[in-house]
């Protein structure tokens, strides 16, 4: 929907949901109907962080563009990937634009006639030059619409960069519009080279209309705008706390949208873990995009949740205040901080999206000083009035008592819940109420877990595959002294009943992954479905390998072997042995946490030895180094084998990503 990759929806869908930034967009439009490129135009940069809708704006200008009366018969946009891994000189970028032109306006033999000059030294400026002379022929002109410009001028050398300002400088025929989630140095900079090309169009944080308009676009989508239309009308404070809690940042609001119009308790734990996981790459990017000083200013930031002064964080981080008060005053202009002024010169700051802050805390805050629910209480605190909160109380408390609520997330919202500053009697009679069923319970998970791996230092596996059994919801720790102790049954041939059991939490975790209710009723599996299998298999190994402490090279082995002859038993494959081909899928990468973190326990080289074992199902051999080819040769590379200059040229570039992630643990 609204959450992430803008340049995949349909142009109907992208002119349908876009009800925001249309200020930013008219702005843009005006001045190039406006103009007809007879001299060398300003450019635009869009500046705002990411999930501000910058992606969206450019996709909105290139179907402007197309749509205009005024502009289409003359000017072509060209849009940029927002990732450019193939882009690391200036003359890949008229390469292309060569491409897009080739593909998308029917300049035939471009392409072709450009790569005739690949070998030669000036080939960059052979290449706009082919282009400029093509477009002159047709009377047309081109702008770039570039994505994250700040990662292409990184790539480009300095020289190259003075090359474009030159073009910039003299060339009417060409012009950028640029995204990027920072102002650039070398913007800001009066004396580096691209100062003077470049307005700037910032895209704050959504004001309370403009929310209002993305949740009803969000209502219609969702069939939840009556819905939506009723909160606006009655209790609209609720869209400011949303605003505030999310920095106005269209793609947070989008993720929280249905936290947002769920007005009764649940059990939300599992969703919130969600959307944490969807945002987890773009916030663990963006704090990689930080210097290591502004990590650290961060972190302390985040862990406070309220406004902290610049005094307070030099005391926690023994840094300077002058020190302190540079990078926030950075930080402020990146649109990571905001500022709350005061009347003193000791003015306030904050993580500006708080949900990065929500993230932060759940991925990072400790426990013991309720770091993790600080947010969530607050949030209650100003989302619920008295009723509401005692109502959502009891209907935990109920959930508990007729255990329709896991665990963890129990424990989760009793920690919320106490929290709470104002609480009515009834509410904290609930929770009281409930608080020696929730102790008990955790207890006697915790004993029965040491039970039982008392057993397995005793080597009683029956035994302590009987504790297992007696816990409700087994965990990836129980999950994994039962597989422990079906190895060591299976060696010393004991009775059927704990490999059998062993076999029943496989065959339920197996269905927690894929939906094998069609499988099971036929005999004859297809090739793809004994991957589906074999894959099932690996991500086991992931979970061994992230619960287990110092796993050794044998244990290892012999578990490979034990789930995988589990999988045998319980699914029956009739197809004859041949080359199967994996790309890497979600659980693919989950393999490839379990090798970083044999690759850091040094034990790769028996991660390769198992790679180059053949497994049989029913008189069919299936060998993991050919489905997972690009895995293995990645193995064999950092191992420094010598069979990996037998590597497909299709795929090295993928086996050295692997390489590059794997050396990264």
């Amino acid at each position: 929907m609204f959450y992430y990759n803008p340049d995949r929806k349909s142009k109907h869908q992208l002119l349908h949901e876009f009800v925001i930034r249309t200020d930013a967009y008219n702005t843009i439009m005006t001045d190039l109907e406006t103009s007809q490129m007879n001299y060398p135009e300003q450019n635009y940069l869009i500046v705002g962080q990411r999930g501000a809708g910058k992606t969206t704006l450019l996709n909105r200008i290139k179907y402007g563009i197309e749509d205009s009366e005024k502009l289409k018969n003359w000017l072509l946009p060209v849009m940029f990937s927002e990732e450019q891994y193939n882009i690391t000189e200036l003359s890949n970028v008229w390469e292309n634009t060569a491409i897009y032109l080739e593909d998308h306006y029917g300049f035939d033999s471009v392409v072709e006639e450009i790569n005739e000059h690949a070998t030669k030294k000036d080939f960059e400026e052979i290449a706009f030059d082919i282009i400029e002379k093509k477009l002159a022929l047709t009377n047309k002109k081109i702008i770039l619409l570039i994505d994250n410009i700040g990662d292409l001028l990184k790539k480009i050398s300095q020289k190259e960069v003075h090359r474009l300002r030159e073009i910039l400088q003299t060339k009417s025929f060409i012009r950028i519009i640029a995204g990027s989630p920072f102002y650039l140095e070398n913007i800001l900079n009066y004396q580096k080279p691209f100062f003077e090309f470049f307005k700037v169009i910032r895209l704050n944080g959504l004001n309370k209309f403009e929310t209002e308009d993305l949740l009803l676009a969000l209502g219609e989508l969702n069939h939840t705008k009556e819905k939506i239309e009723k909160i606006i009308s009655e209790t609209p404070e609720r869209i400011e706390v949303l605003r505030t809690i999310t920095g106005g940042v269209p793609r947070t609001i989008a993720l929280l949208f249905k936290i947002f119009i769920d007005n009764e308790y649940n059990d939300s734990v599992k969703d919130l873990e969600q959307i944490l996981d969807i945002v987890t790459p773009l916030y663990k990017h963006r704090m990689d995009d930080l210097a290591p000083q502004q990590q650290k200013i961060i972190d302390s930031v985040a862990r406070k949740w309220d406004p902290i002064s610049v005094k307070e964080l030099s005391e926690n981080l023994r840094i300077p205040s002058k020190t302190i008060s540079a990078q926030l005053n950075q930080l402020e202009k990146e649109q990571i901080i905001e500022k709350r002024k005061t009347n003193s010169k000791n003015h306030l700051y904050l993580i500006k999206e708080r949900f990065w802050n929500i993230w932060f805390l759940m991925r990072y805050g400790r426990k013991e000083t309720k770091e993790r629910v600080i947010w969530l209480v607050k949030f209650l605190e100003s989302w619920c009035n008295d009723a509401d909160i005692e109502n959502r109380i009891i209907e935990f408390t109920n959930k508990v008592k007729n255990k329709n609520i896991e665990e963890e997330s129990a424990l989760f919202f009793k920690e919320v819940y106490s929290g709470i500053t104002k609480l009515t009697f009834k509410a904290k009679l609930a929770l009281q109420n409930i608080s020696n069923t929730l102790q008990e319970k955790t207890k006697t998970t915790k004993e029965l877990t040491q039970y039982a791996l008392n057993e397995l230092d005793n080597k009683e596996f029956s035994k302590a595959i009987l504790w297992i059994s007696k816990i409700e919801n087994l965990t990836s720790k129980e999950k994994i002294i039962v597989i422990r102790a079906a190895i060591g049954a299976n060696e010393e041939k004991s009775s059927n009943a704990d490999f059998s059991f062993a076999r029943n939490v496989f065959e339920s975790y197996l269905n927690s992954l894929v939906d094998f209710s069609e499988l099971k009723t036929n005999d004859n599996l297809t090739v793809s479905q004994a991957e589906t299998c074999i894959i099932c298999f690996l991500v086991m190994i992931t979970e061994y390998l992230f619960v287990a402490k110092n796993p050794d090279g044998e244990t290892l082995y012999k578990f490979y072997d034990v789930t995988f002859n589990l999988i045998s038993e319980i699914f029956s494959i009739k197809e004859k042995n041949q080359s199967l081909n994996l790309d890497l899928s979600i659980e693919n990468k989950l393999l490839l946490l379990a090798i970083q973190k044999t690759y850091a326990l040094n034990l790769l080289d028996v991660v390769c030895s198992l790679f180059e074992k053949d497994y049989e199902i029913n008189g069919s051999v299936f060998s993991i180094s050919k489905i997972l080819e690009p895995m293995y040769f990645a193995i064999l590379i950092i191992l420094g084998k010598k069979e990996y200059i037998q590597i497909p040229s299709e795929k090295e570039e993928v086996i050295r990503n692997i390489v590059d992630q794997i050396k990264s643990k």
